[in-house]
């Protein structure tokens, strides 16, 4: 049978054509402003060229149209690309609208669910640490830290993740004006001891705790970094002792790996060197 709608069927598959070519610059156009973090901040053609794998040509003609909207600029001096001002517009935007907890819950529940136990989203306040979010599981168990309560920051893994990750001097004024509660006998109170032990949870990238503050529990924790590389909350998987003693390795990996996600989801973008 003759075909009456050559034209039609030409002209839908060129449509096609168009907006498959247009979706993969728009990806390769979102590769590149991926590429920028706090530890890769300007970026020259060949080095982009070569990172992504896209010929150097059509790398210069996505980056003089980003350029040309403003997500990116070219430093006259260094002759290398930058990002440009639009993006700090919608960064603001974003960060307004966004909270915490909101953005991170997803992330809470899933490893709830995956890990059979409760899971806290904690940041530092002041001097203290408070509880932004908790995901409680079925088998529920006794926990100091409740929603929108805080502890001090030497104790648990939830306060020690995030303690670890301050910098000398803002350790060394909390010692001097905070009292380190000893709330059981597991918990560090000695400044040189806690010293030590802030210094193997960055070195390991989790904090562990056991029933440094709770009777009959124990807690593992990692963190959450922002598109700055900054420190912004931890995630924290706690439950009973006997419980969670059983599956330590398997619950360290898994939180290792929702805190890498959720780090993702602030904008971290590791280094790759």
């Amino acid at each position: 049978m003759t075909n009456i709608y050559p034209y039609n069927r030409n002209h839908s598959y060129s449509v096609r054509n168009f907006m498959r070519k247009s979706i993969n610059s728009l990806e390769r156009g979102l590769d590149i402003l991926s590429s920028f973090n706090s530890q890769n901040d300007a970026f020259s053609a060949q080095t982009l060229s070569e990172q992504l794998n896209i010929p150097l040509s059509t790398t210069y003609r996505y980056l003089e149209t980003l350029k040309k909207k403003s997500f990116l600029v070219k430093n006259q001096v260094t002759k290398m690309y930058e990002l440009g001002f639009v993006l700090l517009v919608l960064g603001n935007v974003a960060s307004s609208r966004m909270k915490l907890g909101e953005v991170l819950l997803p992330h809470l529940k899933s490893l709830s669910s995956s890990s059979g136990e409760t899971v806290l989203l904690t940041a530092v306040r002041g001097w203290e640490v408070v509880c932004i979010e908790r995901v409680e599981t079925q088998r529920l168990i006794k926990l100091t830290l409740e929603k929108g309560s805080t502890l001090p920051l030497h104790a648990g893994a939830s306060s020690k993740i995030l303690l670890a990750y301050q910098e000398n001097r803002f350790l060394d004024s909390l010692f001097k004006r905070s009292v380190l509660i000893k709330y059981t006998k597991s918990t560090i109170t000695n400044p040189v001891q806690l010293k030590k032990e802030l210094k193997k949870i960055r070195k390991q990238g989790y904090a562990f705790s056991d029933q440094e503050v709770d009777f009959g529990a124990v807690g593992i924790g990692a963190p959450v970094f922002d598109h700055k590389g900054k420190v912004v909350a931890g995630i924290t998987v706690a439950g009973p002792r006997e419980r969670m003693n059983k599956k330590i390795s398997q619950l360290i990996e898994m939180l290792k790996m929702y805190g890498e996600k959720a780090s993702r989801e602030m904008g971290y973008r590791p280094s790759k060197l």
